[in-house]
């Protein structure tokens, strides 16, 4: 018992030290990568002081909905109030901090729960992730189809192929529609692994998929909606915070082409986070901004309040975790 107890002290400071480490080497990483003037970033901040108290809080409610939305799920393996779902949600991005692609986050959620089989509640949080995935899939493929729109000479050349642009239209939207069916319908994953003989006995964990309803599905697309709306406004905020003068619906496009790009670009390296997404952001807001500067800080500083203050604030939650059961 002892040896566990210790055990699992080690794991919980081992994880704070590497999401501290990690997130210090993004920090220095990006400031070096853009030589950021951090005088002005937070002059620029001064300056705009409510709209980032605006900004700051709407950080709560971005992870507010998707404690509801875990909470909401995992409810079918177990009951967890919103306080541990909360808890559980920023244990999560402490422990994202230094895995690829964030995988970490299943980990540190699940390490929550009481009594629920664990990997249960890994494969239900993926339902989770898929459906956000899925917005983010949605509106950035809208965003690609109007992004031609910001860019006139290249318009000027494409509209001589406008049979190209229609297939790509149509496979997009086919690309859409499959994936709507797909989630909505993901019982029917349940069915076809219970049938592929070699996955028999892991029943267990497949069936999760058909603990869901079509409404309930519908309802946990409608909080991942919810959250899409919260940090796309957040990030045209900071724009405007960093003096990036562009028309809200222009911005839209922009951000939900650059949120696609983000979702599919791998990211092995936990430590290229930050440069990945300043860099897909300053190449497409590029197209119609001069000011690159102000775009790379509000990405910036968006990282910064939506992950790193999370992560910190997860960091004191991690010790709270249990690795092992009676």
């Amino acid at each position: 018992m002892k040896s566990k107890t210790t055990i699992s002290i080690l794991l919980k400071i081992g994880i704070v030290a590497f999401a501290f480490f990690f997130l210090y080497e993004k920090l220095i990483l990006e400031s070096e990568r853009n030589e950021f003037n951090f005088y002005a970033i937070i002059n620029n901040l001064k300056n705009s002081y409510f709209l980032v108290i605006v900004v700051f809080f709407m950080m709560f409610l971005n992870w507010s909905l998707e404690a509801f939305k875990w909470m909401f799920l995992i409810r079918k393996i177990e009951n967890v109030s919103f306080l541990r779902s909360i808890r559980a949600i920023f244990s999560g991005i402490t422990v994202s901090a230094f895995t690829p692609n964030r995988i970490g986050e299943y980990g540190g959620r699940v390490f929550c729960l009481e009594k629920a089989d664990r990997i249960q509640a890994v494969f239900i949080t993926i339902i989770g992730s898929m459906s956000q995935l899925l917005i983010t899939i949605l509106f950035g493929s809208i965003g690609l189809l109007f992004l031609p729109e910001l860019m006139p000479d290249f318009l000027a050349s494409f509209s001589s192929i406008n049979f190209t642009y229609t297939v790509f239209f149509i496979l997009l939207l086919i690309l859409n529609l499959l994936l709507i069916i797909f989630f909505l319908n993901t019982p029917l994953l349940s069915n076809i692994l219970s049938r592929v003989h070699f996955l028999n006995k892991y029943n267990k964990y497949t069936e999760v998929f058909s603990y869901y309803s079509t409404l309930e599905l519908v309802k946990v697309v409608l909080l991942s909606f919810s959250r899409y709306i919260v940090f796309t406004t957040q990030f045209f905020i900071l724009l405007n915070v960093f003096d990036v003068s562009i028309a809200y619906n222009d911005a839209i496009i922009l951000i939900a082409t650059m949120l696609l790009a983000i979702s599919v670009i791998p990211n092995v390296f936990p430590v290229l986070e930050v440069v990945n997404r300043s860099y897909v952001a300053a190449l497409l807001f590029g197209l119609i901004s001069t000011n690159i500067s102000g775009v790379v800080s509000a990405t910036f500083v968006l990282w910064v309040i939506n992950l790193l203050l999370p992560a910190i604030i997860g960091s004191i939650f991690i010790f709270t975790l249990k690795f092992f059961r009676k």
